[in-house]
């Protein structure tokens, strides 16, 4: 239903730049291994004192595969709790796409936010990663992210409209 017509980036290439990126905030890249019944495909970590900061990331080809890729972030977060920041990772997606699946055709929006989820779209070519939904509970990412905040205001505008037009 929201597939691109050309795929421009691989999964690898998605994982190298996500790798990098995380690796210049100061994080160091984990093996991943399963985290109950889900296998990640990025697991990166931080410490600053006694406190340490968490990453598990999903990669998908784009936003039709985001539901399978929300399934495997729960499952993680149903073992490692809420302390653990979960990021369900896409290419470049159509702006369109993005809304339909969050909030204008679906309503995944308020399940990704109550479950505390970001989604993260990656351009390797660019050496860009952008936060559109949600944002990490380590500080640091606040000086890294392209986008100074995420498009959770411009989501959440689209979902109020929504909801008072079926209202009335």
């Amino acid at each position: 239903m929201y597939e691109e017509k050309e795929e421009r980036f691989t999964k690898e290439e998605i994982k190298k730049g996500v790798e990098d990126f995380l690796k210049y905030v100061g994080y160091t890249i984990l093996q991943p291994k399963y985290i109950g019944f889900a296998l990640p495909d990025i697991h990166v970590e931080r410490k600053e004192g006694n406190k340490k900061h968490e990453v598990i990331g999903v990669i998908k080809k784009d936003i039709s595969e985001a539901i399978e890729g929300f399934r495997e972030l729960a499952a993680a977060k149903c073992v490692l709790g809420s302390k653990v920041d979960y990021a369900l990772i896409l290419p470049p997606v159509s702006e369109y796409f993005f809304l339909a699946f969050l909030i204008r055709e679906e309503e995944w929006w308020f399940t990704v936010k109550d479950h505390s989820f970001m989604m993260w779209l990656v351009n390797p070519d660019r050496d860009k990663v952008d936060c559109f939904v949600g944002w990490p509970q380590d500080k640091k990412f606040e000086d890294y992210f392209s986008l100074t905040g995420s498009a959770d205001g411009i989501i959440g505008q689209e979902a109020s409209k929504k909801m008072m037009a079926e209202e009335f």
